[in-house]
């Protein structure tokens, strides 16, 4: 989370922005990527090239293994054999051949034969006797150049569509990452700037939760919980402040709202903000379970990973509340 206003960003911030950086990056050279290969604007060695650059990016290790026989060639061990199945490598795969050779290679074989075939376009000028046979020879050599160029063109093609669809994929999961980073991120600035309101502790409360959750020690898992009660308790100090007179919320039903009362008094201010009766009912379930953790976390071992979710739906929840605005009919 955020430090308080006017202080240096905790390190953990400053590594979030520098992933974000990476992402954003990312999703630049993904959808970059898919268009020059769309376009067809990128010989078959250079989207390999270009492609390596977003496996590096996102630490995709199946591209990556993939690149990396693509730009150094293929061994004939049997753990390429899926790899050389989707670039279109098998010479025979009964026998168990293959193309090997790199695919900067294979596009120099491609050009080589391109040229060689545009020699023989014109055809030949032959005389005497063997003009059949020269005549002949000069069909079958431009046979066999254009098969070799069907095969080498081809394993450009089936690399160039393995790619296209591992990157297509890492594309569509970046764009979704990048959604719920945005979501995130503006929650977490209005829950911020709620809790800070709330109390001129509060993020100070969440620094010292998060130091004690990164220590991961039974210890200090132990205090994390209890500061995340005392978070609870602050935010409804703030939004309903004890009284001595019950809170009717309908129904002929009253609420408790003493200095005890922590969570009948979160009940009360979703009740006074205009909150619908599910809603309602929610927060109340939920930060109930959350107290109740929160308080037994100080007397009996919770595990870390517990601890961390206790505390972000802590967060969630608190922000939620303090997010809501008392309407109109309602009031404290």
């Amino acid at each position: 989370m955020s430090g308080p206003r006017g202080t240096t960003a905790p390190p953990e911030c400053e590594q979030r922005r520098s992933v974000l950086g990476r992402q954003e990056e990312a999703i630049r050279v993904a959808d970059e990527l898919l268009a020059d290969m769309e376009l067809k604007r990128l010989k078959a060695s250079e989207v390999v090239l270009k492609a390596s650059r977003l496996a590096r990016l996102v630490g995709h290790t199946e591209l990556t293994e993939f690149l990396g026989l693509e730009r150094s060639g293929y061994t004939t061990a049997r753990s390429t054999d899926v790899w050389i199945g989707r670039a279109g490598r098998w010479a025979d795969k009964e026998e168990s051949t293959r193309y090997t050779e790199s695919i900067a290679k294979v596009q120099a074989r491609v050009e080589s034969v391109q040229q060689a075939l545009e020699a023989l376009r014109g055809g030949g000028n032959y005389s005497g006797d063997g003009i059949v046979t020269a005549s002949r020879d000069h069909d079958t050599r431009i046979i066999q150049l254009s098969s070799a160029l069907g095969t080498w063109t081809g394993i450009c093609a089936q690399v160039v569509a393995a790619i296209y669809d591992v990157v297509a994929e890492i594309y569509h999961e970046l764009l979704f990452s990048e959604l719920q980073a945005s979501l995130f991120a503006d929650t977490q600035e209005k829950i911020d700037g709620s809790l800070a309101a709330a109390s001129g502790t509060a993020l100070d409360k969440i620094e010292r939760v998060s130091d004690r959750l990164r220590d991961g020690d039974p210890e200090s898992v132990s205090q994390a919980l209890t500061t995340c009660r005392r978070l609870i308790d602050s935010c409804a100090d703030y939004v309903f402040p004890a009284r001595e007179e019950p809170y009717a919320i309908g129904d002929g039903v009253t609420l408790r709202v003493g200095p005890q009362q922590v969570l009948n008094r979160l009940q009360a201010h979703t009740h006074a903000c205009g909150a619908s009766k599910n809603r309602r009912n929610r927060l109340r379930r939920t930060l109930s379970d959350l107290y109740e953790r929160c308080s037994a976390g100080t007397h009996a071992e919770v595990p870390v990973d517990e601890a961390r979710f206790v505390f972000l739906q802590t967060y969630i929840a608190l922000g939620e509340i303090l997010t809501l605005k008392v309407s109109d009919g309602g009031k404290l």
